[in-house]
């Protein structure tokens, strides 16, 4: 029996809420741009920001928006700017990748959280907020798949 592995990028779309929040099929990274574009929903958001653990401060801190601003948006059916729903699909490219590595939430939210020696003493959740931190925590994910870094 073959075990078929979902794609990153169908665990990212899943770690959103899936097709219920996410009707447009996406196949790749350029279907999540056209997502984006089209304006990803704040319901979108707040699924991964439940799988994330975070804080409705911070959430707002990682999007760069005020509380206040989402929870009108979420009231008023409001999508995110194109911005904000691109670091929303970082977010879950973060998640996807934590969760595929880690391959239990806990740990992963465990290492989010504890200060790591490769980031020099930094907690990873606080490089979350700028897109070359996202990057970096991605790139440490990776090196810990691959036995670089322990």
């Amino acid at each position: 029996m073959t075990v078929v592995r979902k794609t990153s990028v169908a665990n990212m779309v899943e770690l959103m809420g899936g097709p219920a929040v996410i009707p447009q099929l996406v196949h790749n990274e350029l279907d999540l741009l056209a997502v984006a574009i089209k304006g990803i929903s704040v319901q979108a958001l707040r699924t991964l920001q439940q799988r994330l653990r975070f804080t409705n401060k911070e959430i707002s801190a990682v999007l760069g928006v005020s509380e206040s601003t989402l929870a009108r948006r979420e009231q008023a059916n409001k999508a995110l700017t194109l911005d904000e729903g691109e670091k929303t699909i970082q977010l879950s490219a973060v998640l996807a990748k934590g969760l595929e590595v880690f391959e239990d939430e806990g740990d992963f939210h465990h290492w989010l959280n504890t200060n790591n020696v490769a980031l020099g003493g930094i907690r990873p959740i606080q490089l979350l907020s700028s897109a070359i931190g996202r990057d970096k925590v991605v790139e440490i994910l990776f090196r810990i798949e691959y036995g670089m870094y322990s």
